[in-house]
């Protein structure tokens, strides 16, 4: 029973670790800047963190694939920059980054957040900052659209034909 259980705290674990390195990949470095830069004033213990790198950033191309009609037959759609960068901290909790783009500056970030966000004494702290108000963020910006989408929506259905008149 108690092998379960730490499964599920896992799956817990590896979920909420998703969604927080998905709000950091779509921001921009500009906002990520700015929230550590403000962060490491305020906390003296970051501004000199020390980690190491497992892996430097480095950029590579990945094949992103697409579906005719969103879901017929797969083709390959062209392919994509992406960046990965891995570090450690000295408490050994490993930090990683896969963002879109070629900004190493960004990926090292998200990976020290990423490894800084698996601590005890930061966690909280990181979601204050940079992970709550950055999502709710996000979630504007998507709401907005949509209604800007929606304004220009037509419905066609509604029309009548001019013979039945």
């Amino acid at each position: 029973m108690a092998d379960v259980s730490r499964q599920l705290d896992q799956k817990d674990t590896n979920s909420e670790r998703q969604k927080w390195l998905s709000v950091l990949a779509r921001c921009s470095l500009n906002d990520l800047q700015q929230r550590w830069d403000k962060l490491t004033k305020s906390e003296a213990d970051l501004s000199n963190l020390p980690y190491r790198f497992l892996r430097k950033a480095e950029t590579g191309l990945v094949m992103v694939r697409g579906r005719a009609g969103g879901d017929g037959q797969q083709f390959n759609l062209g392919e994509v920059s992406v960046t990965r960068c891995t570090v450690c901290l000295d408490s050994d909790h490993i930090g990683y980054a896969y963002i879109r783009g070629r900004d190493h500056k960004k990926a090292e970030l998200i990976a020290v957040l990423d490894a800084l966000l698996q601590t005890n004494r930061w966690s909280k702290k990181i979601r204050n900052t940079f992970v709550t108000p950055l999502a709710s963020l996000q979630q504007k910006v998507k709401q907005d659209r949509k209604s800007q989408i929606a304004t220009s929506k037509v419905d066609f259905f509604t029309m009548v034909r001019g013979e039945d008149a």
